[in-house]
Formats: structure tokens, sequence, C-alpha cells
């Protein structure tokens, strides 16, 4: 039996047609008609998840391992707004999702009706397509049009730049009728590969022509998945003369030898009568958004004659982020490795300068983190040399994405964060999908703030026993004291910090997941020495209590410690 509405049925088969494995529903009764669709398709497996937020986001965590899209689907009304903060994610973060939401006829929210709002284009300016559908149609054409125009949006989720696509399907009621017949026959009329970008000659002149008059070549790699080609490239050139490599740990680069990772920590030891000698004569960025602000404002007052930023989806954006014009042009990533390649590798010396900067930064930062106590800084050091090999890591975003950008990874892990749009909502709910989605261990670092707003990404079936979560809980936002200027308000802790008693133990308890607690260091190397271990087909949670003063303490002081000791 299916659902009696035959345009349902043809989203639900040409979502089959078109490879979507996976749909992720919230319980609703408008959206019954989809469900019902949806769940006759073998194909098709169906992900149950109460809470609309969490839905979203742990379908982006499918998606951003499988690279296909995964279909959401949810009711009317606020549900969909539930939708927004993982739809914004997915699309900053090029994440190819499809949501469907279910709606009534035109004209319900002028007429007062239940759960109805004016959702339709809703999320225009932040999807890659829009669509508003009649699914009470039945005519045979009406239906052909309509299956054309859902293989297209999919299609939308993955070209040019993948992202999400909005397609609101409004039903009326009955929506629990049930009947024998068969989809509507359509055939997909083309492919679900994505074209490929071709840069113009033109453009690579340009940039060969910038690059042979640059003996000060940097490149500076944001966010982005594993890339053996691009890897392979990147290795070479961090052999050479003139050209810097600075690498984030989420860029999945950071074990290349030559790269120069925690570049901040080397900013900090240059002084600023000589930071010109450090600075680009031309700046490169690949892949996504780049955390570091001291890099940003050291280029915006030591402007690089040339910027260009190499998309990793080809003409779709280009970020000026050092308050300069970048390329007019879009050119792809790999022409523009090739054309660095080809260039001529002049002996400036600019390399050597960085290289023996990043081995001062690495030997005083071994240091430091040998005399410091326990706090936040000192467990990343202990959590960064615990990792399994070819563990998943999922960070969350504000402090614990920036502290894992002052340690070298193993070449083995593989690096995620939700830092499209930076918010802190969903890093578990992510991870949750994102375990699911490849069966591997999949560790979630996230802050107390993080993990308790976030904390219904514990309510649903599909928790994966790989799935391993570090709450580091210093009892606030604890990211507010390591800021320049929050501190200096009155009731910096009522407003900024907003200080709890809060434990996860209770929330462990009540999905009875296993729970872990330490708040010292010894404590700590002990857990860690069997927590990544199987814990008999279920997750597990390790809180870790650290000092959240204390804390700010230490890292303002990691930086203070580099800059007395800088000899530049």
């Amino acid at each position: 039996m299916n659902s009696s509405k035959p345009a349902v049925r043809v989203i639900a088969d040409i979502c089959q047609k078109m490879g979507i494995r996976q749909a992720v529903f919230s319980p609703g009764s408008r959206s019954a008609p989809l469900v019902i669709a949806f769940s006759q398709i073998p194909e098709i497996e169906c992900i149950v998840i109460p809470d609309e937020r969490v839905a979203g986001y742990f379908a982006l965590g499918l998606a951003q391992q499988t690279q296909n899209p995964v279909a959401v689907i949810c009711t009317s009304g606020t549900a969909v707004l539930n939708l927004g903060p993982a739809l914004c994610e997915a699309y900053y973060q090029h994440i190819p999702l499809l949501f469907l939401t279910a709606d009534r006829p035109k004209g319900a929210a002028e007429r007062g009706e239940n759960q109805a709002i004016n959702q339709a284009f809703l999320f225009k300016e932040l999807t890659n397509a829009s669509y508003d559908i009649d699914a009470d149609i039945t005519a045979v054409p009406d239906l052909q049009n309509l299956a054309a125009e859902i293989e297209t949006a999919i299609h939308q989720t993955k070209q040019h730049a993948p992202g999400p696509v909005h397609v609101n399907v409004r039903l009326s009621e009955p929506l629990y009728e049930f009947t024998n017949e068969s989809a509507f026959n359509y055939e997909i009329q083309k492919s679900l590969s994505d074209t490929n970008f071709l840069s113009s000659q033109t453009t690579k002149v340009e940039l060969s022509g910038q690059l042979a008059k640059a003996g000060k070549k940097m490149l500076v790699l944001g966010m982005k998945n594993a890339d053996s080609h691009f890897t392979d490239k990147i290795k070479l050139l961090a052999q050479r003369e003139d050209v810097v490599v600075l690498t984030e740990t989420a860029a999945n680069v950071n074990t290349v030898n030559g790269v120069i990772t925690n570049y901040d920590a080397c900013l900090d030891l240059i002084d600023t009568n000589v930071m010109a000698d450090f600075a680009p004569e031309i700046v490169i960025t690949f892949g996504n958004q780049i955390i570091s602000k001291k890099i940003r404002q050291a280029l915006k007052t030591h402007k690089p004659l040339h910027h260009w930023d190499i998309s990793p989806y080809n003409e779709h954006r280009r970020f000026s982020i050092f308050d300069i014009e970048t390329n007019i042009n879009p050119i792809g990533e790999s022409d523009a490795l090739d054309c660095l390649l080809a260039s001529e590798n002049t002996n400036s010396g600019y390399a050597q300068k960085w290289h023996a900067l990043h081995q001062k930064a690495t030997q005083l930062t071994a240091q430091y983190l040998k005399q410091i106590s326990f706090s936040d800084l000192k467990v990343y050091d202990l959590l960064t040399h615990a990792f399994p090999a070819n563990a998943h890591i999922q960070y969350g975003n504000s402090t614990p994405i920036r502290y894992s950008n002052f340690f070298k990874h193993d070449a083995s892990l593989t690096v995620n964060s939700n830092r499209g749009t930076s918010g802190i909502d969903g890093p578990v709910s992510t991870a949750a999908g994102a375990a699911y989605a490849t069966k591997q261990l999949t560790i979630c670092i996230v802050g107390d703030v993080s993990f308790f707003y976030d904390s219904n990404a514990l309510w649903n079936n599909y928790l994966s026993p790989d799935l391993r979560i570090i709450v580091i809980n210093n009892a606030g936002g604890n990211i507010f004291r390591l800021l320049n200027g929050p501190t200096k308000v009155n009731d910096f802790e009522k407003f900024f910090e907003t200080k709890h008693h809060l434990s996860a133990k209770h929330l462990a308890g009540m999905y009875e997941i296993p729970y872990y607690f330490c708040d010292h260091q010894e404590r700590l190397e002990k857990i860690l020495a069997t927590f990544f271990h199987p814990h008999n087909g279920k997750p597990a949670i390790l809180e870790i209590k650290t000092d959240g003063p204390l804390s700010a303490e230490i890292y303002k002081a990691y930086f203070e410690f580099l800059k007395t000791n800088s000899t530049t």
C-alpha cells in the first residue's frame, strides 16, 4: 500500500532514481503522504528523528561524509523554521541536502489554519534553489512536469557548488488514504554527475604572470575535505624556497612536511618592525572559511600585491578577506596548483624564514605545554596524542576548532567542523550523522555550552556505537574570556559567559549512554587509554571538568610567553 497522492509517489520515486539513499524524517501529520511514499521504497533508508533541528544536522553529517544528497522531510509550520540552522550551515559548507517541507494549500496561512505559515521560499537566499509545488495534482502532464522539476532540484544540490535545495510540498486532506497503484513512470533525463569547470587560458596566463614576478608566495588553506590529489601537489609546493603553505587542522593536510601549522603562534613571534619580511607578494587561499583572525589582520596591514581566492566550487564565490581585490575570473584548484608548480622556484629565502619561525614556535609551544597545569589547553594536548589511528574527528565550533590548530594531528585522521556559518548549534547532531554514515570511530569534541544546546542529539535511535562525545566543561561560554572586549563589560559572567553548574552525567543516564568523568590529568590519561574501545554496542560520553578562568589565563599567557621569547 502506498499514498493515494500520485504526486508524492512521484517525488519519492524520482529521489530513488536520482540516487538518494537516505531520508531523514521528523514526525508530523501534514508530511504523512511523503513519509508513506518514501517508506515504500526499499532502496531508501528512512531515519526518524523527533527534533527537526537535530534531524537537519544529522542529515548534514550523513551528506558531509558521503557527498551524496540526503532528503530531509518535515511537517508544516514552525517545524520548518527549526531546519533553518542546518540548512544555513549546509549552504555555506556546500553540503548537498534536499529539504522537502510539507505545507497546506495556498492561502491557508491567511485563513488562520493551524500550523500554517508563509513557508514557501522561506530560505530563498540560503539555498541553491527553491520550489513551491502543488502535490494534489493528478493529471499525467502535470505529474510529468513535476517529475522533471524534482529531477532538476536534485541536480541543483550537486551541480556547480553543492548545497541545499528547498522544495515546499503543498498537500490537502485527506492525508492518510492509500492505494495499490504504482508510481507514475518517468525516465531520468540526465545523470547526476557534476559538470567540470574549465579555467580560461587567459586567467591561467594572468596568474602565471603574477607568480613569475613574485619571490614571496603564500598559500593559506582553509577548511577542506581530504583530497589526495590536492595533498600531493601541496607536498611539492611545501618544499620550495619561494612558497610558504599555512594550514589549519580542518584543511586536512597539516601532516605534510614543510607546511606551517599553528601559524597564529608564528605570527606572535614576529616583531612588527620586521613583519614586512614575512608578508607575501602574492597570497592564494584555498578551501572554505579560514579560522585565523591573526592572518587576516596581518595581511590587511601588510597587504600583498595580489590575492587569488580559489574556490573548491569553481566560479561560485571569491572571498576578499584581506581587504584587497581578489581575482575577477575564477580558476580551478588543480589549474591554480599547476600554475604554481610551473612557476620558477626563485631563491628568495622566503620559505626558510618561515620554517625557522615555525621551528621556534613548535619548540616554545612544547616548552610551555610542559609547565602548565590542568586546563583546556592541557586537555587538547592530551587528546591530540590519544586519538586512535584512522579516527574521524568532529570539532565543535568556537574554542574546540581553535585549540585544535595548536597541535599537529596524525596523518591518518580526518577532521571536520561546522565552520560554514560558525554557529555553536548542531555539532553533536552532525557528528552523530557522520558516525552513522561512516561506521568508523567518530570523535566529537565540544564545549559544554554547545553540548547542552545540542543535547537533543542524543534523543534518537540511530546513535552509532562508533560515536564518542568528549565534553570539555569549563562551566560557561569560555570563548568570551579568550576574546578581547567582553570581559570589560559589567556583569560579564551574566551576559556573556552564562555560568552554570550543569553536568552531562544525568543526560547520559537518561539515554543509557556509558559516561565517564574526570577533573585532573592522571584520571584523564587513564580514561583515554580505553575510552575509544568498544562499549558493548553503545556510544560513550566523556566529560572533562576544567577551570574556566584558569584556562583563559593559561591561553592568554601562552601568547605572552611566545612574545616574550621572540627574537625576530
